[in-house]
């Protein structure tokens, strides 16, 4: 079923991300195009403005100036940058540019513009009875320079979107996904109290008619297992009670109870390197992700084999967990916290990721796959101190 759900997810991730890089490309496209057409039509404007100088200095003087008037004319609406000069390179008319560099520094920036706009632009040269006359070199208007730089905007604006887009979709379904197993932890943990409740009472039935003490005993402990289990279910989505506890004993209890229900062929040991110190934390929740993994440590070990925990302290309170186990597949070692990926036929995949958010969020440590091969898997969990 997750299997489904993340094929499902992805396809259409990858159907969204498919759909914006069409979009961005089309759109890069129409914007490539519309410079073009803008660039001809300003070429265009600047032939006739030259042929209009052609005309007018075939029916002038051409030994006198022509009147500003004319150029402004000439010129009117006009945004594109130029500079229109005689076959020496002197200076004869310009529109659009610096007059004050011009003042300042005025045959180094003329040639500084010749350079920069023979780049973007060829030059139209304007010829009077057949020889050279004027030669026009022009820029960029302002339009197509803003126009350059609306690829580069519309691509971050994009992104900026998608990112917010992908954000709230991850915090929606991040929500929408806590709400569901926050509810269905507590209605598992108020369906299993009337249970227990019953078993209770039988099992107050069967010592008071002298049944075996010792088998009434090993179910109280199943019973009381239940209990806690169901305690652990109805804390799920709840800020958890903590207090001081000592590892050792935490661990002690737990594995009290689980080496009786354990094959006998795996051998359960606990190692202390250090001094011990508290910790704060919740105990039952605790014990529940190292009943998790000391449970995935058994499935993994076909037959003989051991689980070992070590206990050390220094400025955290550190749990390594060692088993002899067949190991988790590289592909899945990256993916092993993540709801819904397991190694097991059976199963729902909710176990490590349910263990690592119990260490992580609700008692700011960590829980990570340290190594793993087929000579075992080694998980640590860090804990704060008191």
């Amino acid at each position: 079923m997750f299997d489904s759900i993340s094929f499902r997810a992805s396809y259409i991730r990858i159907i969204g991300f498919v759909g914006v890089l069409g979009f961005v490309g089309v759109t890069l496209w129409k914007t490539n195009e519309l410079i073009q057409r803008i660039e001809e039509e300003e070429r265009l404007q600047m032939e006739l403005w030259a042929l209009a100088q052609q005309e007018l200095a075939a029916n002038t003087d051409i030994s006198q100036p022509v009147e500003p008037l004319t150029f402004r004319i000439l010129t009117a609406e006009n945004s594109i940058p130029m500079i229109v000069v005689n076959s020496k390179n002197k200076l004869l008319f310009s529109n659009n540019i610096d007059n004050q560099r011009l003042a300042q520094d005025s045959l180094g920036y003329i040639q500084e513009l010749i350079d920069d706009f023979t780049k973007t632009h060829a030059p139209i040269e304007i010829t009077y009875q057949n020889s050279l006359y004027q030669k026009m070199y022009y820029g960029q208007s302002k339009l197509i320079s803003q126009l350059r730089y609306y690829p580069i905007a519309f691509f971050v604006i994009v992104f900026l979107l998608i990112g917010l887009i992908v954000a709230y979709y991850k915090s929606a379904q991040s929500a929408l996904e806590n709400k569901l197993w926050t509810g269905m932890a507590k209605e598992t943990a108020h369906q299993l109290g009337t249970p227990i409740s019953s078993l209770m009472g039988w099992i107050t039935i069967l010592e008071q008619q002298g049944k075996d003490f010792e088998t009434t005993a090993q179910i109280k402990k199943d019973i009381t297992r239940l209990e806690i289990i169901s305690a652990r279910f109805s804390k799920i989505g709840s800020v958890p009670n903590k207090k001081e506890v000592l590892l050792s004993e935490l661990i002690a209890e737990l594995l009290d109870y689980m080496r009786v229900r354990m094959p006998k062929s795996i051998d359960l040991a606990v190692k202390i390197k250090n001094k011990e110190e508290k910790v704060q934390l919740n105990p039952t929740l605790m014990m529940w992700v190292l009943e998790n993994l000391i449970k995935n440590s058994m499935d993994a070990i076909r037959g003989k084999g051991e689980i070992t925990l070590l206990l050390s302290w220094n400025d955290k309170a550190v749990i390594t967990l060692r088993d002899s186990g067949a190991g988790i597949p590289k592909h899945l070692q990256n993916k092993i916290f993540i709801p819904g990926e397991t190694t097991k036929k059976r199963g729902w995949g909710l176990g490590l990721s349910l263990a690592k958010r119990i260490v992580e969020e609700q008692h700011n440590g960590k829980l990570r796959l340290l190594e793993s091969s087929t000579k075992g898997t080694v998980f640590e969990i860090e804990l704060p101190l008191t």
